[in-house]
């Protein structure tokens, strides 16, 4: 599925209103399991059970995918009956567990909450449930997903598919200008991009090499810290957006390649383009750009509209000073966590083992939405992985330095306030980026401050 949450600035301010005000059952600060813990073993009788799953999804084909799953879930332990409710988002979660009628299952759409359902007790900690389970998480799921699944040492929530964001590139263009292979770094993707662009007869810009501002389509995977060599936070929690010069030169970098595009030509580009990232006037498929950021659910998206355009992927590019890391990328993906008022606590960790760790289901799941699958064994079973289009995007997930920022008890707000600094900046209104990100920098550890009481 296509994943809107790395898209920071304001959009995600609601929703994440509402969850502060949410919640919670335990209180902040150590979330525990509570009650006896035990895991049901498949083959064990068990008296007649029905649990509530809710889950983000609403498109037709995904909503199939899943009732059909726990159909077939229900087939193999005719004792487990699940009722599935589509189209629930992490508010409406909240709300639910602080009134004390949670679901038994909750998949969400992103992990921006994870730290925050820990802190404040919403979600049960899975650790005594693995254990039971007798589940290896480091040898079932690779390190990115542990990234975003866990809080503190604690498993939250598991990963239910991934997600992994690459440079989509047109080959055809990439001959005509003589460029053979993709860029790896910041200087050869500038450099390769003034080669790509086309310029009209009245000087108007016919086609982009490359869009970089942060608020155009998944550009803003690019300024979570993977492709800098940065973490948002140092060993003892504070933000970095000052202290690690990488910050700065990544976003002089982007300033430097939208002013020899024209800001205004940049707005009109992103104004155009920026509703039509899926569909058959995505800026690529047109010839508008040459290059962009996306998800692996492009792959599906170029499927559908276009089969027969010729493209590329490959690693998104590295800020030079980190230029031995390429290969990595920002990675991310769907989570799944059971509440801390589930009345079926052993029941519900059933069906999320299963739903979680089951190949057969992983697999046809990751086909249904083109996402990539989150286990090892679901990796090694998937007929895509040697796809030329799949393959770089499936390296991306299990690279080592792969990751996903990390998440604390302010949930989305700390990635708001630095895309909003970005944009600022971007725009040209920050005469000081070094004084600007120092300010943002404290209003982040504001933020988190704030976040914890």
């Amino acid at each position: 599925m296509r994943r809107t949450s790395l898209v920071p600035v304001g959009l995600l301010a609601a929703g994440a209103a509402v969850l502060v005000a949410g919640c919670t059952s335990s209180g902040p600060g150590s979330p525990t399991a509570s009650g006896p813990v035990s895991a049901i073993a498949s083959n064990a009788s068990h008296a007649p059970t029905t649990i509530t799953v809710w889950s983000f999804n609403t498109l037709p084909h995904e909503v199939a995918a899943f009732k059909e799953s726990l159909a077939n879930l229900h087939a193999t332990y005719p004792w487990l009956t699940v009722k599935f409710v589509p189209g629930k988002d992490d508010a409406a979660f909240a709300k639910a567990v602080a009134a004390g009628s949670p679901p038994d299952v909750f998949v969400s759409a992103d992990p921006d909450n994870v730290a925050k359902f820990c802190y404040n007790g919403t979600v049960t900690p899975l650790d005594p449930y693995l254990q039971a389970a007798k589940i290896d998480v480091p040898k079932t799921f690779p390190a990115a997903t542990l990234v975003y699944t866990q809080y503190q040492g604690k498993q939250c929530a598991l990963p239910l598919l991934a997600d992994a964001y690459a440079l989509f590139y047109n080959k055809k263009m990439f001959a005509a200008a003589g460029i053979t292979t993709p860029p790896k770094t910041m200087s050869e993707l500038t450099a390769d991009a003034k080669k790509l662009t086309v310029k009209n007869a009245d000087g108007s810009i016919k086609t982009f090499g490359f869009v970089p501002r942060s608020d155009y389509n998944n550009n803003s995977s690019v300024y979570v810290g993977s492709q800098s060599g940065t973490k948002y936070y140092d060993s003892a929690g504070k933000a970095t957006f000052a202290s690690d010069p990488k910050w700065a030169q990544l976003l002089q970098w982007d300033k430097s390649l939208i002013d020899y595009y024209g800001s205004g030509n940049v707005q009109k580009f992103v104004g155009a383009y920026n509703s039509h990232s899926d569909d058959a006037k995505n800026a690529l498929l047109t010839g508008a750009d040459a290059m962009e950021v996306d998800g692996e659910w492009h792959v599906g998206e170029i499927a559908d509209e276009d089969p027969s355009f010729d493209y590329g992927v490959a690693p998104v590019p590295v800020l030079d000073a980190v230029a031995s890391t390429y290969g990595v990328g920002t990675t991310v993906g769907t989570v799944a966590y059971i509440p801390a008022g589930s009345k079926h606590k052993d029941e519900a960790f059933f069906a999320l083992q299963q739903l979680t760790t089951d190949t057969t289901f992983l697999n046809k799941l990751a086909d249904t939405v083109y996402n990539i699958p989150s286990t090892f064994d679901a990796l090694a079973a998937w007929d895509k992985a040697s796809d030329p289009h799949w393959s770089p995007l499936v390296k991306i997930f299990q690279n080592p330095g792969s990751y996903y920022k990390q998440l604390t008890p302010a949930g989305a707000e700390d990635a708001n306030t630095f895309g909003t600094f970005i944009q600022t900046y971007e725009s040209g209104k920050v005469s000081n980026l070094q004084s600007g990100l120092a300010t943002t920098a404290a209003k982040v550890d504001q933020v988190n401050q704030q976040a914890k009481g």
